[in-house]
């Protein structure tokens, strides 16, 4: 069974404690916002169970029945000292400066930049039950990673099942989840090729970043947001192969993972689905991808092939500007 289970943290914005973005815009009993800069966001998927909490209340619990996401831009606070990466950003409101970062520099404003991202929705009203039995304290215990500072963490599913009471029971139109069961030499099976998969992970992307540390798409050369994009998915270690890969922002890994935008095969130029008319994005329509090895032509046949077949000619209504 592929069902998780997750806590959602909603602080709303007058309880920020730290700035270094402007928050989000949720309703605790219907939905949840968050986007690809927080951890464990490609991990929440359809029908997973979720408890919503905000900072010392547990407030409820539900499933998640459906799942969206929409690029945007997100505004980011900085420390304006040069070559200062804080942690923190802190905003005081009754002391001047009014900003301190965790680095101890104090600014009467932040720097304030656009960052591109991928903002997710996850709405969950259809099933939601308030709780009032249970205390952050059960919660924590019950999260086998926790870290105060993540807004989503997974929970011991068992208990959060438990909780809910029957959450099992939902058809697979309600719970995005394979029931089949695995015996024991399945499951060894399974968990060795997962350790294999994250080690050749790790290798795959260190040989791409080797040949060249920017996304192939944007340029972008902060490494800590590159990750290795395979061009057909991964199904045993010959897919690891750097000719297969692609290095890509992480917001535009997940556009990529979602065939969003696809490469054309003969001529190496990019083209984003109809629907994608943020400039962030629009400004690399029909450019050409960027790498300096030779990548696996029919990986990219059959990317394009799932790409037209979804949306035709339409995504060439934006005229390609061909570099």
């Amino acid at each position: 069974m592929n069902q998780k289970a997750w806590s959602f943290k909603a602080v709303g914005q007058d309880d920020l404690r730290y700035f270094g973005n402007n928050g989000y815009h949720d309703d605790s009993t219907s939905f949840y916002r968050y986007d690809n800069f927080v951890p464990n966001h490609k991990q929440v998927k359809k029908g997973d169970i979720v408890i919503v909490t905000d900072r010392k209340n547990v407030l409820g619990i539900s499933v998640i029945d459906n799942l969206s996401s929409a690029p945007y831009i997100k505004i980011r606070n900085r420390c304006p000292y040069e070559d200062c990466v804080p942690a923190k950003l802190i905003h005081r409101k009754f002391k001047k400066p009014e900003w301190r970062c965790s680095n101890g520099h104090e600014f009467d404003y932040p720097k304030v930049e656009d960052a591109p991202a991928l903002e997710f929705k996850a709405d969950y009203k259809k099933n939601y039950k308030p709780i009032n039995s249970v205390s952050i304290t059960d919660l924590i215990s019950n999260t086998p990673r926790y870290n105060v500072q993540s807004s989503i963490q997974e929970i011991d599913f068992e208990w959060a099942n438990h909780l809910f009471g029957g959450v099992n029971q939902l058809g697979p139109t309600e719970a995005d989840s394979d029931d089949t069961l695995l015996n024991e030499k399945d499951q060894r099976k399974a968990v060795i090729r997962q350790i294999k998969q994250r080690r050749g992970q790790k290798a795959f992307r260190d040989n791409l970043i080797t040949l060249a540390a920017q996304c192939a798409i944007s340029d972008c050369a902060i490494v800590d947001i590159l990750e290795a994009a395979h061009i057909t998915p991964y199904k045993n270690d010959t897919h690891n192969h750097v000719s297969n890969g692609l290095l890509l922002r992480c917001d535009m890994h997940t556009l990529y993972d979602l065939d969003l935008f696809a490469i054309d095969p003969d001529s190496l130029l990019i083209y984003f689905a109809p629907q994608i008319q943020d400039k962030e994005y629009t400004r690399y329509h029909g450019k050409k991808l960027r790498v300096s090895y030779k990548v696996n032509r029919g990986a990219l046949v059959e990317r394009w092939k799932t790409f037209t077949e979804m949306y035709g000619n339409s995504h060439l209504i934006i005229k390609a500007i061909q570099v």
